[in-house]
């Protein structure tokens, strides 16, 4: 009989063995992507288990402290373990956080990296900057941080690393826009991790947890298809396997081996009930785990292998895997797959758990995130223009990434986070101030040496700007980042009476000195003590800018003026407006009552605030928070009880300036020569000393018949019908009638009335939450501030202080289209690109001395300046104008407006680039995949079955579509990407004197 120390010696002999036979040396194999997945067993249910990590960037702790505490021990415990066992796989995602462990390595470690990559073992699946959010990030915000990470990847790795999966595994819903970038990319496949509860319980029964996502209504062939899997465990390993250092479940041994083979078969023969094939996916990581990754894959290659040599029941086939790979295998299972064409939003993972809430969530970080978007493409675009390079560009185009992340934008993240994104965007736009500065001096001076800066007003959001307050003459020089011209009204607080202000011409031009508004004036932290603001048009050219002089005059005789003026007690109802659009006011309540076209086409409207109170999260209830928009009441509370209000008239503006509460106010305004109305905003701090935390809306109550029925963008792209309490794959049940049928807002929300031909557009100047609760309505929420946690992960309220600790302070701007339906559309989307891409206001600041003043009278330079020798179609965008090197440029081109028979602006547009720039031509042009990390032409797609469904233009390959005599066609919904390879004129562009009539 054995002794047990004999026994104990055995044991560990085997274990010795063990471990050498699964520790092999890894092969220098070059066989990468799909080539190097995994053998399948025929007849058998085979496991794709795959290894990851998801590394927030940015969530509890800043990207720096993630990284430093975390994510380097992650990746280099990863690496390490790979190399011992060649079956070994790891999939990782967050390109950000590689990037950063890369250039810590030492070349040798850089070279086991790449034999890693080549060989299959290490996949990037998704491969962008970071994982980001889908539900509120704008389309050009998504382009870019994907590009970022894709072009390092292969920059870095070559085509072995090309992410051919896309793993949305932790955005909170999906939009169907978003696939439909993933599909132009090129991606075979999207992995998703949370849909709706009710709606995964269905899918479940249906067998479609995998299907074709038809993602684009207006785009045609495989570019509107993009085939879509729902993990069955979110992102997650299997209720009692999970191996992290974090968790407690028991390691994988031989003592208890088979017992847990058993119970992870059972847990396979559960979810194969759910999948139409053969091929399982088992997610094996969660936030932030393999810190240790030796102790997950020992656990794993014992686990395989007792569950490989099971001699009971069906037959498993278990092995490590990567999304590509298991991608692979469904692709070759010969199955027709349903079709879905929906998106997923909203996302409730149970009862009275809808995550619409961040939506809203820190509205100060989704405003600074889209204007730092904007002004990343105005320092691209200035860059590529002037010819000046400067890689100081890559702070803001790292910063602008990281903030699409989904814990970034979305405002659920810590609060102590969230203020370290706002400082990694002011320093990536202070160097893109920088770069600014250099292409306007180039743009306009040429090589002449001039001694003077440009300045830029960086708390015009309070009405602050020490360089109108306080200089008696300014130039302002105003860059139009669109393709098209654009006349833009401009204001500045300023401390004169009266001024002259100037064109490029030397012309003098209107203006009109506007009170700010009280609430403005006595916003906390502002650095300034005027009430006035200078108020004017400009005239912009295409990608280019105009200069406009201004000086105060000091000695004048004031002039009564009886037309215009400030006033607020009236006997009759009030009326504003301009040539093609009035609004009535009601004389006793101060709101807005009525609103009339050109063609004297009334509609009945009244806007005010409301709220809502949040949850507590008492008892079984979840609290309202950064995550969780759960009202206590369905029914929200008007503000407008004691509002009060005085009208501004003058020759380029009128305005309602209206007051509802000391901590909440509004400025309605119509410009001169404009269509929609302007609400201009200020909320906070909100009141909380009741115990009650509040969610604020803006609301529109018109008398249109809506019949159940509104529609918003996805991504500021395709616009998506929404139905009132309703699914249009599955059976709701109405659990939360108010947070359940709350949409993201990117870009524009309306109604339309059928009957009366109209259609009613609301569109926020940042992403919101919002929703059509009742016929005819419209409520967009702007602002949130709780007292609980909702108990989702980020461990403390969405009670955001302010700058003075009473709370944040938002202002903020709703613009409002009242237009036919047949026009609508196209006066939206021309609104929503003006909106979004605002010009960039510098101001030329001279350093001259006490005896030099009068030079500035005299000073010669370029004044007015267009990028474009013509503008550019009125329905094509110029997405992206970026200086790659020297004489390679990007260059994306869109067509930003849906399929439509009936409109002119919905077909094919042919755009010539011969001779199109100024500073430059193009010589030659090639195409590229929309994230420009592969050319067309060497590109290629999965193909797939689809069940019942006759159309088959998904199976068709895309073709390369070669630009004859630089000439590019774009269809509807399309965006093309090329490189360009250009001849530079810039150093003989000419440099126009025009004398400066500003004495």
């Amino acid at each position: 009989m054995w002794h047990y120390r004999q026994l104990a010696v055995l044991f560990y002999i085997i274990q010795i063995m063990f471990d050498i036979c699964t520790t092999a040396p890894s092969l220098q194999n070059t066989t990468c992507g799909y080539q190097s997945c995994p053998e399948e067993k025929p007849g058998h249910i085979n496991v794709h288990v795959v290894c990851h990590t998801h590394n927030d960037v940015g969530w509890l702790q800043t990207i720096d402290q993630y990284y430093r505490l975390s994510v380097k021990r992650i990746i280099s415990s990863v690496v390490e373990s790979l190399q011992k066992n060649p079956n070994r796989r790891f999939t990782y995602v967050e390109t950000a956080f590689f990037w950063r462990w890369w250039e810590h390595q030492t070349p040798e470690l850089q070279e086991i990296v790449r034999s890693l990559v080549n060989s299959g073992q290490l996949e990037f699946a998704g491969g962008g900057w970071t994982m980001n959010d889908e539900a509120i990030t704008h389309y050009s915000g998504i382009i870019d941080q994907i590009t970022l990470g894709l072009r390092w990847l292969n920059d870095t790795f070559g085509q072995c690393a090309l992410p051919k999966v896309g793993w949305q595994i932790d955005s909170f819903g999906h939009s169907r826009e978003h696939a439909s970038l993933l599909s132009q990319m090129f991606f075979d496949g999207l992995f998703l991790g949370r849909i709706d509860y009710q709606d995964i319980k269905k899918r479940r029964a249906a067998k479609t947890m995998e299907f074709l996502w038809k993602v684009s209504q207006s785009l045609e062939g495989a570019r509107s298809y993009l085939f879509t899997g729902i993990l069955p465990n979110v992102y997650w390993p299997p209720k009692g396997f999970c191996f992290d250092v974090k968790c407690a479940d028991p390691p994988i041994t031989d003592l208890n081996g088979k017992m847990k083979a058993y119970q992870f078969k059972d847990t396979i023969m559960s979810q194969a009930t759910h999948y139409k094939t053969n091929h399982l996916v088992v997610t094996m990581g969660m936030d932030f785990y393999y810190e240790v990754a030796e102790r997950w894959y020992k656990s794993l290659d014992r686990l395989m292998y007792y569950v490989n040599n099971m001699d009971s029941g069906g037959k498993v086939n278990m092995f490590y895997s990567t999304p590509a790979c298991y991608l692979k295998s469904l692709n070759q299972a010969n199955v027709q797959w349903s079709v879905t064409t929906e998106d997923f939003f909203p996302y409730a993972d149970r009862v009275h758990s809808y995550w619409t809430g961040y939506y809203t969530s820190r509205p100060s970080l989704k405003l600074y995130a889209r204007e730092a978007n904007t002004f990343l493409q105005a320092c691209k675009q200035l860059s590529a223009l002037s010819g000046v390079q400067n890689h100081d560009i890559i702070f803001l185009k790292r910063a602008v990434a990281v903030q699409q992340h989904h814990d970034a934008i979305t405002g659920t993240e810590q609060e102590h986070v969230a203020k370290d994104y706002t400082k990694q965007l002011y320093f990536g736009i202070s160097k893109c101030q920088e770069i600014i500065e250099e292409s306007l001096k180039t743009l306009q001076f040429g090589n002449a040496s001039v001694d003077g800066s440009y300045e830029y007003c960086e708390n015009l959001n309070e009405s602050s700007c020490h360089v109108t307050e306080y200089n008696e003459k300014v130039i302002a020089v105003i860059y139009n980042p669109l393709g098209k011209a654009v006349k833009h009204y401009v204001r500045f607080p300023v401390y004169g009476q009266m001024y002259q202000v100037f064109n490029e011409k030397g012309t003098s031009i209107q203006y009109q000195i506007t009170p700010i508004p009280l609430s403005v004036q006595n916003l906390p932290g502002r650095n300034s003590n005027t009430w006035r603001e200078l108020l004017f048009q400009t005239e912009l050219p295409p990608l280019g800018f105009n200069t406009y002089p201004i000086r105060e005059i000091r000695d004048y005789m004031p002039v009564v003026d009886h037309s215009s003026g400030i006033f607020s007690q009236t006997e009759h109802d009030i009326t504003l407006g301009n040539e093609l659009l009035q609004v009535i006011i009601d004389k006793n309540s101060g709101l807005l009552k009525a609103m009339v076209l050109e063609n004297e086409t009334l509609i009945n409207i009244r806007q005010s605030f409301y709220w809502y109170e949040g949850q507590p999260g008492f008892g079984r209830e979840k609290a309202s928070g950064a995550y969780i928009f759960n009202p206590i009441s369905n029914r929200a509370l008007d503000l407008s009880g004691n509002t009060t209000f005085r009208i501004v008239k003058g020759d380029i503006v009128e305005e309602l300036q209206q007051t509802f509460t000391p901590w909440l106010s509004q400025v309605i305004r119509i410009y001169k020569g404009m269509k929609h109305l302007e609400f201009e905003w200020v909320v906070g701090p909100i009141p909380v000393g009741d115990w009650r935390g509040k969610e604020i809306v803006s609301r529109f109550e018109t008398d249109l018949e809506s019949n159940g029925t509104f529609y918003t963008d996805s991504n500021g792209r395709e616009t998506m019908q929404r139905i009132r309490n309703f699914r249009p794959t599955w059976s709701l049940n109405v659990s939360e009638p108010v947070s359940g049928n709350y949409y993201p807002v990117t870009t524009w929300i309306y109604i339309k009335d059928q009957s009366r031909n109209l259609q009613l557009t609301v569109l926020p100047d940042r992403a919101e939450g919002a929703s059509s609760l009742y016929d005819g309505v419209l409520e967009l929420m702007v602002h949130r501030r709780l007292l609980y946690d909702d108990v989702y992960g980020v461990s403390e309220p969405l009670n955001e202080r302010g700058i003075d600790g009473k709370g944040l302070v938002v202002r903020g701007k709703h613009y409002l289209l009242l237009r036919p339906i047949d026009s609508a559309v196209f006066e939206m989307k021309d609104l929503a690109q003006r909106v979004l891409m605002k010009p960039v206001i510098t101001f030329f600041q001279v350093n001259f001395t006490d005896d030099d003043v009068e030079e500035l009278e005299t000073l010669v330079f370029q004044r007015k300046f267009s990028g474009l020798q013509y503008e550019l179609p009125p329905n094509i965008h110029l997405l992206t104008l970026e200086r790659l090197e020297k004489n390679k440029l990007l260059l994306r081109l869109e067509h930003f407006h849906e399929k439509d028979v009936t409109s002119e602006l919905s077909q094919a547009v042919n755009v010539s680039l011969v001779d199109l720039f100024q500073p430059f031509q193009i010589i030659e042009l090639r195409e590229m995949v929309l994230s420009a990390n592969q050319y067309l032409d060497e590109a290629n797609r999965m193909r797939w079955s689809v069940a019942n469904d006759s159309d088959t233009r998904h199976e068709e390959p895309i073709e390369s579509l070669e630009p004859a005599n630089l000439t590019v066609t774009l269809l509807p919904m399309e965006i093309r990407t090329f490189l360009a390879t250009i001849s530079v004129n810039l150093p003989d562009m000419e440099i126009t004197s025009v004398k400066n009539k500003l004495s």
